[in-house]
């Protein structure tokens, strides 16, 4: 089977930058306040959203190019080929992924002098065997489960909910010829799930130390667990791929644009957060604007920016890469954290323009071998920043 033509959807690029960015910036203030700098984290934005809801954002995207791609694929060749699909997602994921943990566990903590936030102990090394092999096989958010995390890799606990996700992901959309009712479902378990498990620890296994711990732990990894984000991005894929002119009538609404715009890059910008159900609902507002960026001809808003197009084609390095070097720019400069102006001046430039450079570099350099790969075994081509 030959490629067809590739697919571009407008301002996709320019969200992931705007995610990659925002996870950034709120790492910045968080690495501050975990080694007692005086910090942002006190403002609403940072308390309540920060970089957060860019990874949510993140979650929304790839939920919906990577069912559209793939019910595209069934549509035109008859089939999903799951095999080419695991083997896409091992070249795009895998090659910095692996790299990062490298950098991480067998050189951050020889280079950079100050102790940070579960930095690892080469001191016990036996200890450090759980926290490998979670992070070697990719599924970093185990940590949940009471592993102890990997210094300046928590965020990767994301990758590995993505990667979790593609285990049944591609076999679900070969299965059912009608993604609705899965989806919903997926949509309503996941988001209940944590909340059950917490009711019943609180009402029926109080008194039982052992069980109740293990539903905490289990509510803990289901609150980030965020497929159901990935499942809100595949059914609005799955409406738009079958042209489904209530719900399209519905999205494309302007008045329903305006109030997405203005509770998702609004309510991010004031730290607006709700008690119950918060991802759940920025994941909704993120997939309403998405929808209407991406398909909709008349819609109120664009994002096809030359400079947030290209940061969100190196957005996956900007992703992976920042807690290095945020810890490495802290290790040469935590000596000035007491003069707070010289010290954020020189602190955010370094980062962010040390991250963009690296990114860079990586999808140059590294990237885009694997890349070329990937092209070779892919049916319909995505002309997004080649994430899917």
């Amino acid at each position: 089977m030959k490629p067809k033509n590739s697919i571009y959807f407008r301002g996709i690029d320019s969200l992931r930058a705007i995610g990659a960015l925002s996870v950034l910036l709120g790492h910045l203030e968080l690495s501050k306040s975990s080694l007692q700098i005086p910090n942002l984290m006190h403002l609403p934005f940072y308390k309540n959203t920060s970089g957060h809801l860019g990874v949510l954002l993140f979650f929304v995207i790839s939920g919906f190019l990577i069912t559209f791609l793939l019910l595209k694929e069934k549509q035109e060749f008859g089939k999903v080929d799951v095999l080419r699909f695991y083997y896409r997602r091992i070249l795009r994921i895998w090659p910095i992924y692996f790299l990062a943990l490298v950098l991480l566990f067998f050189v951050m903590p020889f280079v950079v002098p100050m102790d940070y936030y579960a930095k690892p102990d080469w001191s016990d090394p036996i200890s450090l065997i759980p926290t490998l092999i979670i992070y070697f096989f990719i599924v970093p958010n185990f940590v949940s489960f009471g592993i102890t995390g990997l210094g300046g890799g928590f965020h990767l606990g994301t990758i590995g909910t993505e990667e979790q996700f593609y285990l049944f992901w591609p076999w679900m959309i070969r299965k059912f010829s009608n993604l609705t009712l899965p989806l919903i479902w997926i949509i309503v378990g996941v988001t209940i799930l944590p909340h059950g498990c917490d009711y019943l620890r609180l009402h029926y296994f109080n008194n039982d130390p052992k069980f109740s711990k293990i539903l905490e732990q289990t509510a803990n990894f289901f609150m980030y667990f965020k497929i159901n984000s990935m499942a809100i991005g595949g059914i609005l894929a799955w409406y738009y791929m079958n042209k489904n002119k209530v719900v399209t009538a519905i999205l494309y609404a302007k008045w329903i644009q305006i109030i997405a715009l203005l509770l998702g890059f609004g309510g991010w910008i004031v730290g607006f957060h709700l008690p119950i159900f918060n991802d759940e609902f920025y994941s909704l507002v993120f997939g309403i604007i998405l929808f209407n960026l991406a398909t909709n001809p008349n819609s109120i808003f664009h994002l096809e920016i030359g400079i947030l197009k290209y940061l969100g084609k190196i957005s996956y390095g900007i992703y992976v890469y920042h807690w290095l070097v945020i810890y490495l720019v802290l290790g040469v400069i935590f000596p000035l954290a007491q003069s707070t102006i010289s010290f954020n001046l020189i602190y955010y430039t370094l980062t962010i323009s040390i991250t963009l450079l690296v990114a860079h570099f990586s999808y140059h350099r590294i990237e885009l071998r694997f890349l070329n790969l990937k092209q070779r075994v892919t049916y319909i081509q995505s002309q997004q920043s080649p994430h899917e």
